[in-house]
């Protein structure tokens, strides 16, 4: 298997995490690759000659351009022998930069889009970054961006109230909470869970938080340790001892 990513351009990286290429050959064996809540959105197209399925019951078609709504729940994908799904990964709110989709629609849900241009470009060479980069430097928009408000979240690991988190950023709760339902699709009290949820998985990652549950749930701002592993089951659909004992990969 073959899985690569790269960097977007400086002037889009506010807005795009990463591309990707995923590709595998004849001796590849079906893998169901567990996908977490990351409040991130993508675009992917099937570019080989094998469908592949999310959540066991969306087929997903060679020759097709998916969209990928904001991820607030845990899901997964079946990737299958000589298969090449090609990607862009977009930050929390990057999509609504290039396209004009009501995101509120789609959380949690990967839906067809028709994008001709984009087919025409995808390819796994070395020069697919540099024409991603052209494409949606080309197609970004001249808007206002959500980002600096997702950003003051990550600063802060989640721990920072939806109150807080406007009068920081100079804006009425009532703006906030609009701002995120047109480029997330979420509440902004959804958003800081999940950047939360984020922060604390990279702590259970850790072999050295085995034990210590309690105190993490005091240092990330649950309430408790039930409060915490219930948070860690809605977002990735496992228990903290599933995560422990060590680091465990997500794609």
């Amino acid at each position: 298997m073959r899985y690569s990513k790269y960097k977007p351009s400086p002037s889009l990286k506010k807005h795009i995490d990463f591309y990707w290429v995923l590709q595998t050959d004849a001796r590849y064996k079906p893998f169901k690759a567990p996908l977490v809540a990351d409040a991130c959105t993508d675009i992917f197209i099937n570019a080989g000659e094998n469908a592949g399925d999310f959540n066991g019951n969306s087929p997903l078609l060679p020759g097709c351009v998916y969209m990928g709504g904001t991820t607030t729940t845990s899901s997964f994908v079946r990737t299958l022998p000589d298969s090449l799904f090609i990607g862009i990964r977009f930050k929390p709110g990057g999509l609504s930069v290039f396209y004009d989709i009501p995101l509120y629609e789609i959380v949690d849900q990967i839906i067809g889009i028709q994008d001709n241009h984009l087919l025409s470009i995808i390819g796994p060479d070395e020069l697919l970054p540099l024409r991603f980069d052209q494409y949606f430097e080309a197609k970004q928009k001249e808007k206002r961006s959500i980002s600096p408000i997702t950003e003051a979240v990550y600063h802060y690991n989640g721990q920072i109230s939806v109150d807080a988190l406007a009068q920081k950023c100079n804006v009425t709760n009532r703006t906030l909470e609009r701002m995120f339902s047109i480029n997330l699709g979420v509440t902004p009290k959804e958003f800081i869970n999940i950047v939360r949820f984020q922060q604390t998985l990279k702590v259970l990652q850790n072999e050295r938080s085995k034990g210590r549950l309690l105190q993490i749930a005091s240092e990330m701002g649950y309430c408790d340790h039930a409060h915490l592993t219930r948070e860690i089951k809605k977002y990735s659909g496992l228990t903290p001892s599933a995560i422990w004992p060590g680091p465990l990969s997500f794609p």
